[in-house]
């Protein structure tokens, strides 16, 4: 290490430099004309120049051992790569002696783990090369030291000399470590590159070797199942399952170890959730009706935690990218067993049995994914397997109760519908010697229907969860804001449509024509189309489309948000409708903004676009544009708000929601009227509540001729003064309106503070004025 020394010498130069300034500025102040005050002017120079030279030779030094001390490591590359020079060595040796004898599966899993290699490779091939860049040109600013004359020149004082000695020796030292460095990375790289053409190599070999598996697969491939003989294969059974299983676990560490920061993200969500799912569960259990809320849960109730992890081993395949069927099987594993733990509760005693047949054969078919070769016991094994999965999958169908306290699914019927197909399929493709379409189509039928359960578990799971939060928010400000109830019924169409596309994903994999299916997807998409003169793929046409439909997602999830506290508060005047539509217009403006930019769509093409546009305006959207403009409009100048009692034409309810094309009232039966943004501003709007709440009510009651109008009068005004319901400033108005033929027509008017009062406060008025007069034997309208 060089830290001490460099830091010594830097405050050398450092004081060295200072007392050299302080001598000169005073030597500056003496201005003699002698020669001899010249020269030491000139040798004060010098000096600094050679002490500016020394302290930028000394910086450029101390940079380069730092770079070589700090970033320079190449310690992991060293240790991984003679593992995977071993490794690419036995594939070699494999491929080169002709053996054929890998299934479809073990080509899939091989290729995986190799193009994880690949992806290994390539970032050591960028690190090194990184390395050799940066050496390299350290090296040059390091030779410009050592080339330059002034390093060998005599300097002018000894303090001066023994620094660039310092200086030359650290440099010809430096020199010689950075070369050295830079050769031995040369060298790494060197092999780096090698091992990444050989394992590039081997992957394009797996390849034509999987796409020969594929179109061989649908012939015979080994000998018919009744006249096969043991002889012809070359590994027992008991030798393929060691073999197998030792890969796995080699698999899994090496997986485990390149995604560890995939799987602590997954551990992290889980602690999360079930944090979450947790609280809400105690807080429900603390309500007095817990009982009742509790009838409604089935799955969560049983242990937070363990339907935590259930859910845990469900999602995380999601987060890994293209894991092999080690992995997936894995997962599988600890999902099945929580799964079991979830459901066998629920279970009748014959279904408890015929579900601990399905998880056997679930392990077999596991196991079996994971063989690289055939084996004659593993023929035998996967024909009696198949044998039990029909009887199996039979029964189930037959069977018209499975569970206990919860409701049947169809799905279920339909699930084992198809599994009965594929496990017959697999059973006839053994028999025949189709060996590969056996393990497929065996592993596919009983991975569709414990799938199949671990996603209709899941979701059911998800809606649980958002049921506790509902319970248990009840009385929380957030369930001012979200209606969880109506949050569960319009989620959970969309969890089941995630869970069967998720269903069908896996089960294409399990096939084997997922990579067939996303390459030609890939090309249709890809693929270069003309209309006239505009050149366009799909792809940019999906991405734009894509982009736009999840900023009206964005936009719709902001509405629904806060839609419900409009809906709670709409007896209020509130200006969050209008806000919520500048936030919904200005999501949807950047969104196609994003949009264009992401899909890549020219600008003169838009313009052409917007040009086309505003001929269709022309022509027959001005209805359309005008509407949306006076929303816009509505948002900025606010004539109305949510909760405003307004008349518009023959129309009048209070404003339920303010739209980008059209307002929704509400009307005094219950009816919702959409009226169009542009009749809004376009005819008379009466506001009843643009200032405030406040309203008017009158009414007119008739006083007899032989009555004392001044003291009716009195009594009214004394009863209204009672009334602390309704406003008092302004005061009350009483008011001779007609003489008529029989009695006197008195108006009463006076304010309430809130008119969607003004019936009830109106009628309690009149009645009590009618009690008042009449009690005192003034009778009205004699």
């Amino acid at each position: 290490m060089y830290y001490p020394s460099v830091f010594k010498r830097s405050i050398w130069l450092i004081l060295f430099c200072l007392i050299q300034v302080i001598g000169f500025s005073q030597k500056k102040k003496k201005v003699f004309a002698h020669d001899s005050v010249l020269i030491t002017a000139k040798q004060d120079t010098v000096v600094f120049y050679l002490i500016n030279k020394i302290a930028a030779y000394t910086l450029t030094i101390d940079r380069n051992n730092a770079f070589i001390d700090r970033e320079i490591n190449t310690d992991e590359i060293i240790d991984t790569l003679p593992g995977i020079e071993n490794q690419l060595k036995k594939f070699k040796a494999r491929l080169e002696s002709g053996n054929s004898s890998w299934n479809l599966r073990g080509l899939n899993s091989t290729t995986i783990v190799l193009k994880g290699v690949v992806e290994d490779l390539t970032e050591f091939d960028h690190q090194l090369e990184d390395y050799s860049i940066k050496l390299s040109s350290n090296n040059k600013a390091l030779a410009k030291i050592l080339n330059d004359s002034v390093i060998h020149t005599a300097m002018p004082n000894q303090v001066l000399q023994d620094q660039m000695d310092d200086v030359s020796f650290e440099a010809y030292k430096l020199d010689s470590i950075q070369k050295n460095i830079l050769t031995n990375v040369n060298i790494l790289r060197k092999r780096v590159v090698v091992a990444l053409l050989q394992a590039n190599d081997i992957v394009s070999d797996l390849g034509y070797m999987t796409t020969a598996k594929k179109r061989l697969m649908w012939i015979e491939e080994e000998a018919p199942l009744f006249s096969a003989s043991p002889i012809s294969y070359k590994k027992a059974l008991v030798v393929v399952t060691n073999d197998a299983l030792i890969r796995l676990g080699h698999n899994l560490s090496r997986y485990c170890k390149k995604n560890i920061g995939t799987i602590l993200i997954s551990v992290v969500l889980f602690v999360l959730l079930g944090i979450w799912n947790y609280l809400n569960l105690s807080r429900i259990k603390k309500k007095a009706d817990n009982i009742l809320v509790l009838q409604n849960l089935h799955f969560n109730v049983i242990n937070v935690w363990v339907a935590g992890l259930f859910g845990l081993f469900m999602y995380a395949p999601l987060f890994f990218a293209n894991p092999t069927m080690s992995v997936l099987h894995t997962c599988e594993f600890f999902r099945t067993i929580f799964l079991t733990i979830i459901l066998i509760k629920y279970l009748t005693q014959s279904s408890k049995i015929m579900w601990i047949a399905i998880l056997a054969l679930w392990l077999l078919y596991a196991v079996d994914d994971v063989f690289l070769e055939s084996a004659y016991g593993e023929r035998w094994l996967l024909f009696w397997g198949s044998i039990v999965l029909i009887i199996v999958f039979v029964a189930l169908l037959l069977k018209k109760k499975h569970f206990m306290g919860l409701p049947e699914s169809p799905i279920t019927k339909i699930l084992v519908a198809i599994s009965l197909l594929l496990a017959i399929g697999s059973l006839v493709c053994n028999i025949l010697g189709r060996v590969t379409l056996t393990k497929i189509l065996g592993e596919t039928a009983i991975q569709s229907l414990v799938l199949g359960i671990s996603l209709k578990i899941f979701c059911a799971l998800i809606l649980e969860s958002i049921y506790m939060q509902a319970e248990a928010q009840k009385d929380g400000k957030l369930s001012s804001y979200i209606d969880f109830e109506d949050l569960k019924v319009k989620f959970k169409r969309n969890v089941w449509i995630v869970a069967i596309l998720l269903w069908l994903l896996c089960i294409v994999r399990s096939i084997t024509l997922y990579d067939f299916i996303k390459l030609t997807i890939i090309n249709f998409f890809t693929e270069s189309r003309t209309i006239g003169s505009l050149n366009f793929t799909l792809q940019n046409v999906a991405i734009f489309i894509i982009i736009v439909w999840i900023s009206m997602i964005v936009s719709k999830f902001i509405h629904f948000l806060f839609g419900q506290r409009i809906e709670k508060t709409s007896g209020k005047r509130s200006s969050l409708g209008s806000m919520i539509l500048l936030v919904r217009l200005t999501i949807w403006t950047i969104g196609f903004f994003i949009a264009i930019a992401a899909s890549g769509i020219p600008i003169d093409k838009l313009s052409i676009m917007i040009g086309a546009l505003s001929v269709g305006i022309g022509f027959g959207l001005q209805t359309i544009v005008n509407n949306l403009v006076s929303g816009i409009i509505l948002a900025f100048e606010q004539p109305i708000q949510v909760g405003d009692q307004i008349e518009v034409g023959t129309k009048s309810g209070v404003v339920k929601e303010i739209g980008v094309r059209s307002s929704t009232i509400r009307s005094g039966d219950g009816a919702d009227i959409i009226i169009p943004n542009g009749d809004l501003l376009s005819q008379h709007l009466i506001n009843w509540t643009l200032q405030n709440r406040n309203r008017r009510v009158e009414f007119t009651i008739g006083i007899s001729y032989l009555s004392n109008i001044g003291h009716a009068k009195a009594i009214i005004e004394n009863t209204l003064a009672k009334n602390d319901k309704i406003l008092h400033v302004p005061a009350p108005s009483i008011i001779v309106k007609e003489l008529g033929e029989k009695n006197v027509d008195m108006s009463i008017m006076f304010w309430v503070p809130d008119l969607s009062t003004a019936g009830t406060l109106r009628s309690i008025a009149m009645i009590s004025i009618y009690e008042a007069l009449k009690a005192e034997g003034i009778f009205t309208k004699e």
